[in-house]
């Protein structure tokens, strides 16, 4: 194999080692040349003097399968016996695959690295002292319903309970106060980052924005917020599993965060940082985590979604 097809190989991932690429490396070899057909005693000759183990004839069809599906070698199935080739074509067809592949998970974990960047740079070190203590002294979480005090121990707990234990396919509901779109999402500290950020890790987050009863949701105040929540919010909704609704009306209500339907905060105050919070399980009070859902989604599915409103800014912008 020339030095230089194996160095871009190597360079878009593709192990030399592996047995597949030794296989590969006996067809090019064989066939003596790109574009020229060679047939399987020939590769299994040329393996030999490569002084490679002896593979069985059922293996190395697997392997010719597998060189087939990557489009790293062409089969030419109507004569007898079977023939196999290298294309030039072929070849850069199979490398801007393996390449675009590449690129798209090195984009991926890019922009993963860049929200949590965002998020870590939003967070105050009162926040991250409280994570860090909860991680050394192994706090557990709750098991019966209880009422919580204290601005530190309702977000201690809004982590804890929620977004640390939340897996993928989870769903997380969080119904908000319209006070939070005065200074965006970042601004309530760490709990509500860490909600947000579980999205990237397969977990659905839905959000309602519940208007107060002297609040009028005008472009200005959605702009603003849009702008304080960065870049780290787009990313978010790149993923699918983040998405947040502003409520039409107001009603009476109490903020919350629930986990599925198994368990939920109430937040007895409507302050950002609340200092009081009420954490229930269900087994304790079906009825009630059953109520605050059926009304969350009630509000969700009426409600306005806040990337529609972008793009009807969008549109309104472009066509004035």
């Amino acid at each position: 194999m020339s030095k230089n097809i194996e160095e871009i190989l190597e360079r878009i991932g593709f192990d030399l080692n592996s047995n597949v690429m030794m296989v590969f490396r006996a067809i090019l070899l064989a066939s003596g040349s790109l574009g020229n057909y060679t047939t399987f005693r020939e590769i299994e000759t040329q393996l030999r003097e490569m002084g490679e183990k002896r593979y069985t004839k059922a293996y190395l069809y697997r392997l010719f399968k597998e060189l087939e599906e990557d489009e790293l070698i062409i089969v030419d199935a109507i004569h007898r016996p079977k023939r196999f080739a290298i294309t030039k074509i072929g070849l850069i067809r199979a490398l801007e695959k393996r390449r675009n592949e590449l690129l798209s998970t090195l984009l991926m974990k890019r922009q993963d690295l860049t929200v949590k960047y965002n998020l870590l740079g939003k967070t105050n070190t009162q926040d991250l002292a409280i994570t860090m203590y909860n991680q050394i002294v192994g706090a557990a979480t709750i098991d019966e319903s209880v009422v919580i005090e204290g601005v530190e121990n309702v977000r201690t707990t809004v982590i804890r309970e929620f977004a640390d234990i939340a897996k993928r396919g989870d769903i997380i509901r969080v119904l908000a106060p319209g006070s939070i779109l005065d200074g965006g999402l970042e601004q309530s500290g760490l709990a509500e980052q860490r909600l947000m950020a579980r999205a990237m890790d397969g977990v659905r987050v839905a959000g309602v924005i519940l208007p107060q009863k002297h609040q009028e949701f005008t472009r200005d105040l959605i702009t603003n917020f849009l702008k304080n929540t960065g870049d780290s919010l787009k990313a978010l909704a790149a993923t699918g599993n983040i998405t947040i609704t502003i409520a039409k009306e107001f009603i009476s209500t109490y903020r919350m965060v629930s986990l599925n339907n198994e368990k939920m905060l109430l937040y007895l105050t409507h302050a950002a940082e609340s200092d009081t919070a009420a954490l229930i399980h269900r087994q304790d009070n079906p009825g009630l985590i059953d109520d605050a859902v059926k009304t969350f989604d009630t509000l969700y599915e009426e409600g306005i979604s806040i990337l529609d409103i972008v793009q009807q800014m969008i549109t309104s912008g472009q066509s004035s």
